[in-house]
C-alpha cells in the first residue's frame, strides 16, 4: 500500500511541474483510491484555479489601467491643444478684433473643458482611495430632485427637451449625504444633455428616483459597462463625455448603502437609483 501511495505522490509531482513549465489550464487527476491522496490533489487543483483567476484579474486590471491612461493623456492633451493652438494663432496672425474675440473664447471653453475634467479626476481619485467623508442623515430626496432639476431646466429646454416630471409632494425620506445626491443627480441630468434627445422623464417613488430619456442607437450602448471609469459608447473619444460622470454617480452611489442600474428600453435610457429608506432620527457621519 505504501508503495503505490508513494508512487502515486511521485507522479503528482512529475504531473504538477508538468502544467507549472506549459502553463496550461490542466488539473490534477489521482488514480489512487487513498482518500489522503485524491485530497492533496484536490488541494493542489484549488490551489492553481486560484492563481489562475488571479493572473487573470491582474490582467485585465493592467488593460484598465493602460486604457484609462491612455484616455485620460487623449482627453487632457486635446483641449489644452486646442486652446493653445488658438492662442497661437492671436499671437501670430493678428486678427482684427471681431475674430480676437471669437479665438479667445473658443480657448477659454477648451480650458474649462479641462479644468472640469481636472476636478473629475481628483474627485473620482478621493472616492476611490476612501478620502471622501460622507454626512448620512434623513433627507428629502424629492425636494433635492425638484431643485437639481430646477437648475438644469433652461439647458435642457435650451438644447430642444421636453421633461415629464413625476416628484410626489409626499415626502421621500431616505438616508443619504446630501451634497453627495446633489452631485449624482447632476451627473445623470448631464448624462441626458450629452447623449439624450427630445424627451426626458423624472420620477420618484418610495426612495427609487428614475431619470429616463429618449436615445439614438441603444443597441450599440453596453448598459452593464456604462459605470465603469472611462466608458464611453463612442470608441473614438469624439464626444463631450469623458467618461467619468456615470463611474463618480456609480462610487457616490455604493458608498450612501444605495445601488444604481441602467437599462435600454425601446428608444429609451433608463437610469434608475435606489438609496436607503429613513428610519433614523439622527445624522451619521461615515466614510467608504
Amino acid at each position: 500500500m505504501m508503495f503505490f501511495l508513494r508512487r502515486e505522490i511521485r507522479r503528482i509531482n512529475r504531473r504538477l511541474g508538468e502544467i507549472m513549465r506549459t502553463d496550461t489550464n490542466a488539473l490534477l487527476t489521482t488514480a489512487a483510491s487513498d482518500r489522503d491522496a485524491a485530497a492533496l490533489a484536490a488541494s493542489i487543483n484549488a490551489l492553481l484555479e486560484s492563481n489562475r483567476n488571479n493572473l487573470l484579474e491582474r490582467t485585465r486590471a493592467e488593460t484598465a489601467l493602460n486604457r484609462a491612461v491612455t484616455n485620460i493623456s487623449h482627453d487632457l492633451r486635446t483641449p489644452l491643444t486646442a486652446a493653445l493652438g488658438y492662442l497661437h494663432m492671436l499671437e501670430s496672425q493678428q486678427p482684427d478684433a471681431k475674430t480676437q474675440a471669437r479665438y479667445l473664447q473658443i480657448a477659454i471653453e477648451r480650458l474649462k473643458t479641462l479644468s472640469v475634467l481636472m476636478q473629475d479626476l481628483f474627485e473620482f481619485s478621493r472616492i476611490i482611495e476612501g478620502s471622501a467623508v460622507f454626512d448620512i442623515r434623513p433627507v428629502n430626496v424629492g425636494n433635492i430632485l425638484r431643485d437639481t432639476l430646477s437648475l438644469g431646466y433652461a439647458e435642457l429646454e435650451e438644447s430642444g427637451f421636453t421633461v415629464s416630471v413625476n416628484i410626489p409632494d409626499t415626502p421621500n425620506m431616505c438616508l443619504c449625504d446630501e451634497d453627495a445626491l446633489r452631485r449624482v443627480l447632476q451627473n445623470l441630468i448631464k448624462n441626458v444633455l450629452v447623449h439624450g434627445k427630445d424627451y426626458m422623464r423624472v420620477c420618484l417613488e418610495n426612495g427609487v428616483i428614475e431619470i429616463a430619456n429618449k436615445a439614438d442607437d441603444l443597441k450599440n450602448l453596453n448598459t452593464e459597462q456604462i459605470f465603469e471609469r472611462f466608458y464611453t459608447k463612442d470608441a473614438s473619444r469624439q464626444s463631450k463625455n469623458t467618461g467619468l460622470g456615470l463611474a463618480i454617480a456609480k462610487e457616490l452611489i455604493l458608498c450612501m448603502g444605495g445601488k444604481i442600474s441602467a437599462l435600454a428600453a425601446e428608444d429609451m435610457l433608463v437610469m434608475r437609483v435606489w438609496l436607503p429608506v429613513s428610519d433614523m432620527p439622527f445624522p451619521v457621519q461615515t466614510n467608504r
